[in-house]
């Protein structure tokens, strides 16, 4: 049996307050908003048919995951992207920016149920 995996078809955070987590990637990360019902939100990541649909799902008790995982953004100026997150007071900036020697301007932001995203721009030169 032959198969073939082509691309994420999704992402789901379980949160504990979807509005407050729609106001953090809508508004301070600037992802654009889809869908809205029964509670939940959507939003893109990225554009076109490479665009990855992100879900809000409302929960009780969130658990992100902390270890073992880790999610990566592409940005295109991640200074401004620690600073529209510390200016929000929504979610948190665990990493400020920081050139890596693979080619890259890091940083590690955190939204309000605390999962954890690494954010990379790419260096020049």
């Amino acid at each position: 049996m032959k198969f073939s995996v082509s691309k994420i078809s999704s992402v789901v955070l379980h949160v504990k307050d979807t509005k407050v987590s729609a106001e953090f990637y809508g508004k301070v990360l600037g992802l654009k908003k889809t869908d809205e019902y029964d509670g939940m939100v959507w939003f893109l990541i990225g554009e076109g048919e490479n665009a990855t649909p992100l879900m809000l799902h409302p929960s009780e008790k969130p658990n992100p995951v902390t270890a073992g995982l880790s999610v990566d953004f592409s940005v295109d100026d991640v200074d401004a992207l620690v600073s529209a997150v510390k200016s929000a007071g929504i979610g948190r900036v665990v990493q400020e920016p920081v050139d890596r020697e693979w080619g890259v301007r890091e940083a590690i932001i955190e939204d309000p149920d605390g999962y954890q995203f690494w954010c990379n721009q790419p260096l020049n030169g």
